[in-house]
């Protein structure tokens, strides 16, 4: 079910470079929340691997027409991937489970992923969260991780792939030497640029500011605020390598034309769980 880049096992982890890996649930989600992030550990001398989850078949933005979704968007990833700096790219096999529905898990009692009425891989949404976790947990071990990203409790706006990313995460982290970084969004933030925007005009209903208390985490305190300007314009070249999606961006996470944008500059991580203490080492200052 693992696709993956050619790739030569590692030996010996004392002697490696730090690896981070970035588990994320769609593919552009490595761009658009941790691609600076990415950027500048490569630009450190650290390996990244790039774990996706499924191949986002669910969608695409209006007017794009291909035979094949699934194929596309892992292209689309793994051009991402190469200008980020991504050593290898991992796609776990599992289908994008669409933002509506309901989350019926598969209770194989040996985990295999299958789903009932598809001959095909089963929604990540139905899969076995214990499952994907030893898989994910075997490309932590086999790569000496020092560091795994995933998504807070919500996933970030509550799709349930990124739920899904949450949950495995925190269960493939145990029994390794890595620390848990989750990819959030400071609502603080948030309410700023909503305010700004707001002053320059923007209709109130356009971004009402309940879909504010929906996105990210209520409290900022602890977060790592990682400001990616610098690398900035390999990031944004990333995210339009996603040629599929998020081109003009207009309606991410409901945010009203003009907003994407003004986000991308800076990524937020959630410590969830510290062992090794490099990455915040790595990205810098903390919201106190």
């Amino acid at each position: 079910m693992v696709r993956a880049s050619p790739w030569c096992p590692r030996r010996g982890c004392a002697t490696l470079k730090p690896c981070l890996v970035a588990f994320h649930a769609h593919p552009d989600d490595e761009a658009i929340f941790t691609g600076g992030t990415i950027v500048r550990a490569v630009r450190r001398g650290w390996r990244v691997l790039l774990v996706v989850a499924t191949s986002g078949e669910s969608g695409a933005r209006p007017g794009w027409v291909t035979n094949d979704l699934a194929a596309q968007r892992r292209s689309e990833t793994e051009l991402a991937a190469r200008l980020l700096g991504v050593e290898r790219v991992v796609f776990l096999g599992y289908r994008d489970s669409g933002v509506e529905g309901r989350r019926a898990r598969c209770t194989d009692e040996d985990g295999v992923p299958t789903q009932a009425g598809s001959s095909g891989p089963p929604t990540l949404a139905a899969a076995s969260i214990a499952f994907v976790a030893k898989q994910l947990r075997r490309i932590l071990v086999d790569e000496c991780a020092v560091a795994l990203t995933s998504y807070d409790r919500h996933g970030i706006y509550g799709h349930r792939d990124h739920v899904c990313v949450h949950e495995i995460a925190a269960l493939a982290v145990q029994g390794t030497i890595c620390d848990l970084m989750e990819a959030t969004v400071s609502r603080t933030a948030l309410r700023a640029v909503r305010a700004e925007l707001l002053g320059r005009g923007l209709d109130p209903d356009v971004w009402p500011a309940s879909l504010v208390e929906r996105i990210g985490v209520k409290c900022d305190c602890g977060l790592l605020e990682v400001d990616v300007a610098p690398e900035l314009p390999l990031k944004v070249q990333a995210v339009a390598a996603h040629a599929s999606q998020v081109v003009e961006a207009s309606s991410f996470m409901g945010l009203p034309p003009g907003a994407f944008h003004r986000l991308l500059g800076v990524e937020w991580f959630r410590p969830a769980r510290v062992v090794d203490g490099r990455f915040a080492q790595l990205v810098g200052s903390v919201r106190a």
